[in-house]
């Protein structure tokens, strides 16, 4: 049986100045994977995602709890002397710095990449931003959906008949965090070698023009404005949804002896196999329409149920649309052990979605939920910063909050 060890970044301290989306994605992965992650916020609120709610359970908003797991949460009062030098404290004995402040805000705390690596060359110091921290467009607020919508990305989602859709999660949020997580993995790395700490930067602008993918590289090569495709894909077919007798299913065929498989092995269809219109992937794609009604034409024959199934046998990549309630009691999720339950201190047991990461067969730690605010501030402190009592108790309100 495969036993958890301390995770790889065991022994890396975060100091994390960010909230919302993008920053915590990246500072939980990090703490999933063994870093200590301290969780600075302001005692008036603290993160914004905290009031993100409903959906949430006891007041206890679902968007905080999704991305601040194996987290230790400071109240600091950074528009205070006291609550300022105490962050300062704190960069200078932490591995990596978080921050996705509006431009400017870290540099009037003192807390920008210069002011930090006069104290501690060595830390790595990540700035996730809207449009950069330089340029002209420094200084302009944006937020996921607005990177969507600029970018090309929303162009590309969506029915070619209908107007774009933004992704239903927060899709450039989502992958400006993973990128900052890898970035500042690579950092700490490359610091083994030489001792010195980065400035790493990522913007969510960045971020979505860089996820145009295929969509993006295909119109500098041809000059041509891609199209939305719905749940289609523009390199191969058949891919959708299509219709059974009962309901729908997704289908996806990338390649030849996929098809092959499909029409002949699944469908007993060989009229459609050889048909001259759907012999390759190209002639598929240029008859799509005809391509569906002849599939549709057989499935809504039998069940979803059976054709999955069959498929499934057959190695034909295909399964049936779920909500997230479907989804979440389905065999797979359950033998996966993909939901577990986190021992709250107020609120007892509450559920969680485990890291997908798995090091030798087995998950990283996720045992500790979502801090309260300032819930562990008179502990990092007086253990981890080494401060006297006097000093502590000279905190309270309004700068810290226990």
């Amino acid at each position: 049986m495969n036993v958890a060890r301390p995770g790889p970044l065991a022994g890396i301290r975060v100091a994390d100045f960010s909230r919302v989306f993008a920053g915590p994605i990246a500072t939980m992965m990090l703490a999933d994977l063994g870093a200590e992650v301290i969780k600075i916020e302001d005692p008036k609120g603290g993160d914004d995602a905290r009031q993100y709610r409903p959906p949430d359970i006891g007041g206890l908003s679902a968007a905080f709890v999704s991305l601040n797991r194996n987290k230790r949460s400071i109240a600091l009062d950074l528009r205070s002397e006291a609550g300022r030098r105490a962050a300062l404290d704190l960069v200078a004995v932490s591995d990596v710095v978080v921050e996705n402040f509006s431009t400017g805000i870290m540099t009037k705390y003192g807390l920008d990449y210069q002011a930090v690596a006069r104290i501690n060359p060595g830390a790595v110091y990540c700035s996730i931003s809207a449009y950069g921290r330089t340029g002209s467009f420094a200084a302009r607020a944006g937020y996921d959906q607005i990177c969507q919508a600029e970018s090309g990305l929303m162009s590309l989602t969506g029915h070619a008949d209908q107007e774009p859709v933004r992704t239903g999660l927060p899709m450039v949020d989502i992958c400006t965090g993973l990128f900052a997580f890898g970035a500042v993995s690579a950092a700490l790395r490359e610091r083994e070698s030489n001792g010195c700490g980065r400035y790493v930067e990522i913007p969510l602008f960045d971020t979505a023009v860089c996820l145009t993918s295929h969509f993006g590289i295909g119109y500098l090569m041809t000059g041509r404005d891609p199209v939305r495709v719905g749940n289609g894909s523009v390199g191969s077919q058949p891919v959708g949804l299509f219709e059974a007798r009962n309901g729908s299913f997704m289908l996806t065929i990338g390649g030849e002896r996929t098809w092959r498989k499909l029409v002949t092995d699944v469908m007993s269809a060989p009229h459609i196999a050889d048909d001259p219109r759907f012999v390759t992937n190209q002639l598929r794609m240029q008859n799509k329409e005809a391509l569906h009604s002849a599939l549709n034409l057989l499935f809504r024959e039998r069940d979803v149920v059976d054709w999955v199934e069959a498929m499934r046998a057959a190695g034909v990549p295909a399964g049936k649309v779920r909500s997230v309630a479907q989804a979440f009691a389905s065999p797979e999720v359950v033998e996966r052990g993909i939901i577990n339950f986190l021992e709250h201190p107020v609120l007892g047991s509450i559920p969680n979605v485990r890291s997908p990461v798995l090091f030798d067969g087995v998950a990283p730690v996720g045992g500790v939920p979502a801090p309260l605010l300032g819930e562990h501030t008179e502990q990092i402190l007086l253990d981890v910063l080494g401060h006297s009592r006097e000093r502590t108790d000279a905190m309270r309100p309004p700068t810290l909050v226990d």
